[in-house]
């Protein structure tokens, strides 16, 4: 009974802070950067534990913005790490990072994978804080990534969820 006690006490802490984290991003401290900066450094801190195939395109090369690199790096590794959990196990397992100016000038970043869709009804709620499949999750990964892309003044969205692709789409401007 303590024992049972003790993991539910556990719990309950875990899911406070987390709930913490989730209501207190600071306020972004902008700065202009490159956006291969941001993608070379998400890269490195994803791909560190094993050897991803990662293909990278910025257009153009020398893309900038005007964003918190702190928290557009956290955004970045937390797709990252999404990307690297969904092509786990799969030798073809690939991860594409794309960028590009649009025609209305905001900067787009995808983050694609092969890993398999996302089910429909766990796509409908991806973005819902504290939501999580999986077992150790706290569901607060992609909620909190949608959360600093609006006090950016951008947006997150899954724009395209098929079995051959999933990509996640940020749009800074």
């Amino acid at each position: 009974g303590l024992e049972t006690i003790a993991a539910t006490s556990r719990r309950l802490v875990n899911c406070v802070e987390n709930y913490r984290r989730f209501t207190r991003v600071p306020a972004p401290q902008c700065e202009p950067f490159e956006v291969r900066e941001l993608v070379r450094q998400a890269v490195s801190l994803a791909s560190a534990e094993n050897d991803l195939r990662i293909h990278v395109d910025i257009e153009p090369p020398e893309t900038m913005i005007y964003a918190d690199k702190v928290l557009l790096g956290q955004v970045a590794v937390n797709l990252l790490k999404n990307a690297r959990e969904a092509i786990a196990g799969r030798p073809d397992g690939e991860i594409e990072i794309r960028s590009r100016i649009d025609a209305a000038e905001h900067v787009i970043i995808e983050f694609s994978n092969n890993g398999g869709a996302i089910p429909t009804e766990v796509a409908e709620n991806i973005f819902t804080p504290f939501f999580t499949t999986k077992p150790d999750g706290s569901g607060i990964g992609l909620s909190l990534s949608r959360r600093i892309m609006q006090l950016h003044g951008g947006s997150l969205r899954l724009t395209c969820n098929t079995d051959r692709r999933v990509t996640f789409t940020l749009q800074i401007g």
